[in-house]
């Protein structure tokens, strides 16, 4: 069985999913966390009917909660039912997005694949991220999920993963090893989108911060131009921290892939013009944060994939560039900026493999200088504002003429 996993969070939905061994009929039950904790009672439930009794292949499900309250912690998980009894899972939880003003929590990692012999790095990734302690809004993936995109790499990614899965909803982008598959949407609700399925590149509107999410498999000029709209539309809005994921890195110093996938002119531009905070990508088995124009972009392909080493120069405006690490990213957006942490899990090579204590192997904070300057803009124009009444008066009472 796969899952369960929450996908597709909103302010008052989210969508459960799961692969079970056989068609069954059950229920999703679900209730508030703070009653769950207090009570260990899910109160709510959402049944759902299984296909007919002579169907013997594995049934992947698809069930959104609806009519939740928003900016709320929720437990549930899915009973099977068959001729022998209940089946429940395990206990998962998911959250429904903040309004604006609250803080956003949540994790990145990018580039799992499979390792084919020894330790099993995703397993020890999925267990740094589930033992982080950080009540996380969301998990992102910026791809490469499997090597490829066969069943047996599937079940063993879902079996890695499992823990992680269950601290809250999993938002994934299109990885080359993926190659645009059809067991990807099978597998993932993802938030509204365009393209395949409206899914294959989509947009996550959350409280203070919006998240885009693009394709960069795609060749076809007409597709890239609507991703560029797609962006563009999306990042225009009001949150004032806005992120992009996709998986091929903008720039690189990686010895194998590095940079010249041309996104530098296909979306830097745009992403200048609508203020980006930051731009999340993949493909590269390293970290690195590279800052141009005033944006920070961060490659964190270190999600279980062999590590790569990097090229003997540096491309233009790399800050830091650390080889030889599995880790992932913990982020928390608030109104000082956004904070990034890249917390390290292990060092690796093609043959080894040891952990580590979980150090940092980088921090830092973005659009804390937006943040500031639309603080002083606004002084400046509470200032003018305050000083046209204050001649006023003057002017009234004939002190100023």
């Amino acid at each position: 069985m796969h899952g369960p996993y929450a996908c597709a969070p909103s302010e008052t939905s989210v969508t459960i999913n799961w692969l079970a061994s056989a068609p069954v009929t059950g229920r999703v039950d679900y209730g508030r966390m703070d009653a769950f904790s207090a009570t260990g009672e899910l109160p709510l439930t959402t049944p759902w009917v299984g296909p007919a009794p002579d169907t013997d292949a594995a049934e992947r499900r698809h069930v959104t909660l609806n009519d939740l309250d928003p900016n709320a912690e929720y437990a549930y998980r899915v009973v099977l039912q068959d001729e022998t009894g209940d089946t429940a899972s395990r206990v998962g939880r998911f959250v429904t997005a903040p309004p604006p003003g609250q803080p956003v929590s949540f994790a990145v990692l990018a580039d799992t694949q499979w390792q084919w012999e020894g330790v099993n790095r995703l397993e020890a990734v999925n267990d740094a991220i589930a033992a982080d302690g950080t009540p996380f809004d969301f998990i992102l993936h910026a791809g490469d999920l499997v090597e490829s995109p066969a069943s047996p790499n599937w079940d063993h990614w879902f079996a890695s993963f499992d823990d992680m899965l269950r601290l809250t909803s999993f938002l994934p982008v299109l990885g080359n090893h993926e190659g645009n598959h059809r067991s990807y949407y099978d597998a993932f609700v993802l938030p509204p989108g365009e393209d395949k399925q409206d899914e294959r590149w989509w947009a996550l509107h959350w409280g203070d911060v919006v998240i885009v999410g693009l394709d960069t498999n795609v060749t076809q000029a007409a597709k890239i131009i609507a991703q560029q709209e797609w962006a563009r539309l999306h990042l225009s809005g009001p949150e004032p921290h806005k992120i992009v994921m996709f998986h091929h890195p903008v720039f690189s110093s990686d010895a194998y892939h590095g940079s010249g996938y041309g996104y530098d002119k296909i979306y830097h531009p745009i992403f200048l013009e609508c203020g980006v905070d930051l731009v999340i990508n993949g493909h590269a088995h390293n970290y690195e944060r590279i800052r141009r124009d005033g944006l920070t972009y961060v490659v964190v392909g270190g999600g279980g994939a062999v590590p790569r080493e990097f090229a003997d120069q540096c491309v233009e405006g790399s800050i830091r560039a650390i080889a030889g690490y599995n880790f992932y990213m913990r982020v928390l957006a608030s109104q000082d900026g956004i904070h990034v942490e890249i917390v390290s899990v292990a060092t690796a090579t093609d043959d080894t493999f040891e952990l580590t204590d979980g150090h940092l192997l980088d921090a830092f904070t973005v659009g804390r200088e937006s943040v500031a300057r639309q603080i002083m803009e606004t002084l400046l124009v509470l200032c003018a504002i305050v000083g046209t009444a204050v001649t006023g008066w003057l002017v009234v009472r004939g002190f100023m003429r």
